[in-house]
């Protein structure tokens, strides 16, 4: 064993590489502050509730929903509950397919028997299934750099191997991915690239079923899981295509064996079979749609620049090898032109995909984490750059490798830094950046200079006003001060606070005035946010909690809501029969365009005439 390890620098690489991640896996400051009691949140929630609700309460279809209401006040997964959703027969799906429920179901198991035996709460949320589950996911993610290194060394030297896995891990945040989130979706993705690379490269060389098999399982699993991952059907559709003989040899290949491409197309559905069983069961349909509360793609406009070049997430601020990964697609014809126009075109549609996602900062995480996996895929670029350098002149590699130590070198200290709450998941912009930038220490001083902290839950309080200067953008009196318009046959003389009218909302009307303006118009292009206010004085004869009405502000973003909030009247302090004034604020989210637009409307719920006057909104913009 030990002549073997010294005898192969890409063997040591693999050993070296896994030996760090898990090292860093339990020292990681993030993992030690939650102890492993905080792991199954957010949108992970929603990939593991088909589990406990399934195994545990024996309720595929979600009916109960104490189930939840119980995790959510014992556990906290999210400030809200947005995993799932109510459809039309009564029943509830989780947002996302089950593709990772699927393979985390062993460790589920495991943790599930260390609950029954050691006295632990049996609900699929406490400390042994937690444990169990991001610490058994480092099984499905260590072979990882292994398999990477066969398919490696069948186009380059041990050498070039090795430095090939090292990169690619260390100068990329997969190493991120790897140890502080490894029961989220990107670093076990990277095991399955690395797998379908390999198993598509050996069926080509030997024809056996049996690398048909486990590639189309592997990818048929990865695009359950994460139907973006699509892209990855280049790799073996493509493989060995570099010319137009070799395309039409492919093509021929394809007809002549057209019972493996039937076989390899069998396997990759074997992972759907679980998926469409539940789909008929819960939603009554064998296909079904379950990304319907999602933020969507943006096709037509993708986010080019920002997904390159933003400080707030970035590739080439934060994973700037990823440069490397782009020049290495030009030395592919030379060097690996089997891969040629598989890698060129899955990285192409990969990026514009990824690219065009609405929240293109990829949410809360160390830079673009939806790109990790497909790192495995680009490490056959980097090996080919890396390749053409080492017969090159000594200025050539110093040339070269200065840049890539200084790579890998950032990447390892931004990602410590974001271990160690330097910076943060979503907060980033230029000027922070540029204040922390190889900093070991960050004042409060310098975290002032963040973006604006966002709630993430549905309250949010505007406790620093003097620190802002405020303008009136709209106002309704419904005399002759108005701003926005509205029906004029629903004006009304008989309850008025000013002037000669109100608006009045009839027993079976729920809409009134829409005030809408864009992002664009609204906040400053040096400004992160502004804060909304909206003040309106309402009368009504019966009870508010009888006659319950709300005042809505809403972003929306094609058909999803990027921010929707109601505000109820009837969870505020009225009185009936007289002129109550209601006032909330509300924080500008992110957005997904700057051509986005709010909605300001109050929605009448309730069935009795409602009035209205005086409606104001104004911002504040930061001084």
């Amino acid at each position: 064993m030990l002549n073997s390890l010294t005898g192969s620098k890409s063997l040591l690489a693999c050993w070296l590489i896994v030996i760090v991640i898990v090292i860093c896996h339990f020292i990681n400051p993030r993992t030690v502050q939650n102890n492993f009691e905080k792991e199954i949140s957010f949108d992970c929630f929603s990939y593991y509730m088909y589990l406990p609700y399934t195994f545990i309460h024996d309720d595929v279809k979600m009916r109960d929903q104490s189930v939840v209401e119980n995790i959510f006040r014992k556990y906290e997964p999210s400030p809200s509950y947005y995993q799932a959703y109510q459809l039309e027969n009564g029943n509830w799906t989780p947002n996302y397919t089950l593709g990772y429920a699927l393979i985390w179901l062993p460790l589920f198991f495991l943790g599930h028997l260390w609950a029954l035996f050691g006295d632990y709460p049996i609900d699929g949320m406490s400390y042994p299934y937690q444990y169990a589950l991001v610490n058994g996911m480092l099984l499905y993610i260590l072979p990882a750099t292994f398999i990477l290194r066969k398919v490696l060394l069948k186009f380059f030297t041990d050498n070039i191997t090795a430095l090939t896995l090292l990169l690619v891990v260390f100068a990329t945040n997969y190493f991120h991915e790897a140890f502080n989130v490894p029961h989220q979706s990107h670093a076990v993705l990277f095991t399955g690239y690395a797998l379908v690379l390999y198993h598509t490269i050996c069926w080509h060389e030997n024809f056996k079923r049996k690398h048909l098999f486990w590639g189309g399982l592997v990818l048929g699993w990865m695009i359950l899981a994460r139907p973006s991952e699509i892209v990855g059907v280049f790799i073996p559709i493509l493989w060995n295509v570099y010319n137009k003989e070799s395309l039409v040899a492919k093509f021929r290949l394809v007809i002549d064996r057209w019972k493996d491409v039937l076989f390899l197309a069998f396997a990759a559905f074997i992972p759907f079979i679980p998926q469409m069983i539940y789909w008929k069961v819960v939603t009554g349909s064998w296909i079904f749609f379950s990304y319907q509360r999602t933020e969507g793609f943006d096709f037509e406009n993708p986010h080019i620049m920002n997904v390159l070049f933003s400080f707030k997430k970035s590739l080439l601020v934060y994973t700037p090898i990823f440069l490397v990964f782009v020049i290495g697609l030009f030395f592919l014809r030379k060097r690996v032109p089997q891969a040629m126009w598989a890698v060129i075109i899955f990285t192409l549609t990969n990026f514009y995909l990824l690219a065009s996602w609405a929240a293109w900062w990829n949410g809360g995480s160390y830079a673009m984490r939806y790109f990790s996996e497909s790192f495995a895929v680009m490490s056959i670029p980097l090996g080919a750059v890396l390749a053409a350098v080492a017969g090159a002149s000594l200025i050539t590699k110093v040339l070269v490798g200065i840049p890539l130590v200084f790579f890998t070198f950032l990447n390892l200290f931004q990602t410590w830094q974001y271990a160690n709450f330097y910076i943060p998941a979503d907060r980033m912009n230029w000027a922070y950046y540029k204040r922390i930038f190889l900093k070991t220490k960050v004042t409060p001083e310098d975290m002032k200079l963040m973006e604006v902290e966002r709630s993430i839950g549905n309250t949010e309080t505007f406790s620093n006003e003097h620190e802002y200067t405020k303008k009136t953008i709209a106002y309704n009196d419904f005399d002759k001060l108005n701003s926005f318009p509205f029906d004029q046959n629903r004006l009304d003389t008989s309850r008025k606070v000013s002037g000669a009218h109100s608006f009045r909302f009839g027993a079976e009307e729920e809409w009134g005035p829409m005030f809408t303006i864009k992002y664009e118009d609204l906040v400053p292009e040096d400004k992160d946010h502004v804060w909304i206010r909206v003040s309106l004085k309402y009368f009504t004869e019966k009870d508010i909690k009888e006659n319950p009405a709300s005042i809505v502000i809403n972003m929306p973003h094609k058909k999803y809501n990027l921010k929707y909030r109601a505000y109820d009247l009837e969870k505020l302090p009225s009185k009936p029969g007289e002129w109550n004034e209601v006032t909330i604020n509300y924080m500008t989210p992110y957005p997904y365009l700057e051509s986005d637009h709010f909605e300001i409307y109050l929605w009448h719920r309730g069935k009795s005439v409602l009035y209205i006057d005086d409606w104001l909104i104004e911002s504040f913009e930061k001084k």
